[in-house]
């Protein structure tokens, strides 16, 4: 038997594969929602409400990336 083969048992290696793939939609999501804002503030380089959400999106693009960085760094 392979280790991935037996790891679908582990109930610890389900949760963190669940966590791992909600982190990834959501910086999927994040990353999406960023591209139009940046667009967008292309657009109104003035416009302190989109440079604020830029901001925002992208310190939460960050802590993603070091939770999935984290988690999978247990794992290597």
């Amino acid at each position: 038997m392979y280790f991935l083969d037996e790891t679908d048992d582990w109930l610890e290696y389900q949760t963190i594969r669940e966590e791992t793939k909600r982190l990834d939609r959501e910086y999927l999501e994040i990353g999406k929602e960023l591209q139009s804002v940046e667009e967008a503030f292309k657009h109104d380089p003035q416009n302190i409400n989109l440079e604020a959400r830029m901001a925002e999106l992208k310190k939460k693009r960050k802590a993603i990336e070091k939770k999935l960085d984290e988690s999978l760094s247990m794992y290597r």
